[in-house]
């Protein structure tokens, strides 16, 4: 699978076959949320790191687009601030991005940005009380993801009136919503696990974030547990599984931090990477990949 990765340093272009990367882009704080419309991909930048000095207020996000050679094109910049950015994902011809320090939704339709609340606007300026993190649409749903910083809730609001018309406990500092076969997944990050609604249950130990699928395998990012200033200079690692969640190798990250994000790449966007996904990069590397045979990880349930 290629994918395009998010981490506290860099966005990154992965072969998960060969372990071959390169960097695509570097120096605007962590980064995280990446989404695809059409022939342009848009990440999120937070323009400050989880160890900056700089306030929490103070930050000032801006979504990164490229085109399809994940050349730089431009950026979007709303009229308020994007603070601590998440997930983002175009749906129905507008950009949803998480903003989790105001508790809110942005969204942009190609010309007016909104913001909105789903369980309403804090009386006393930025309330990051369930720190809202990943999007999911599912028919006339949106399903939005409260890691609330403990126990976690996935919220499904109708896509019509925005009500809120389901409510499912799950895991524990949450990341990442998937539905498979009528079952409802997460990264339950604060207990090592990824967790399915109907008891599916598979350890992976750390602080797992960030998912990637194709029709022939499962990537699940690991970040390090560590302070929080400490983040933006761990090693994170890429678990590769089967589609039956036996995993296959690890692939690791030394000194990019946080892993955030994951989306796959399509064939359109792959002429730009390194051999053998092509020779124009200035920056390539060939990751240390290790064989999991050793690693025992305990059977899924459900």
């Amino acid at each position: 699978m290629y994918l395009l990765l998010t981490t506290s340093q860099s966005i990154l272009a992965l072969d998960t076959d060969s372990g071959e990367l390169c960097t695509i882009d570097r120096g605007r704080g962590l980064y995280y949320g990446i989404a695809r419309n059409g022939d342009k991909i848009y990440v999120a930048a937070r323009n400050r790191l989880v160890s900056s000095p700089i306030s929490q207020h103070d930050e000032r996000g801006e979504i990164l687009i490229f085109d399809n050679n994940l050349k730089s094109c431009g950026s979007l910049c709303a009229p308020f601030s994007l603070r601590d950015m998440h997930e983002i994902a175009w749906h129905g011809g507008k950009l949803w991005a998480t903003c989790s320090f105001d508790n809110m939704i942005a969204l942009f339709d190609g010309e007016r940005w909104e913001q909105w609340y789903p369980l309403g606007a804090g009386t006393d300026g930025p309330c990051d009380a369930n720190h809202f993190n990943s999007l999911m649409f599912d028919r006339d749903r949106v399903w939005i993801l409260a890691h609330n910083r403990g126990a976690s809730e996935l919220l499904a609001f109708s896509l019509h009136t925005r009500e809120l018309v389901e409510r499912i406990e799950i895991g524990n500092c949450g990341h990442n919503i998937w539905r498979e076969n009528g079952q409802l997944f997460t990264c339950s990050s604060g207990e090592g696990k990824l967790l399915g609604d109907h008891g599916f249950m598979l350890q992976t130990g750390g602080f797992p974030r960030g998912i990637a699928f194709d029709g022939d395998i499962r990537c699940v990012g690991i970040s390090e547990l560590a302070e929080r200033g400490e983040r933006d200079f761990t090693s994170g690692k890429l678990m590769i599984f089967g589609l039956d969640w036996k995993l296959q190798k690890e692939i690791e990250l030394p000194g990019e931090g946080l892993v955030l994000d994951m989306l796959p790449l399509p064939v359109e966007f792959l002429s730009p990477l390194p051999s053998p996904l092509g020779e124009t990069t200035s920056h390539s590397t060939r990751l240390q990949t290790t064989v999991a045979k050793s690693l025992v990880i305990p059977q899924a349930g459900g």
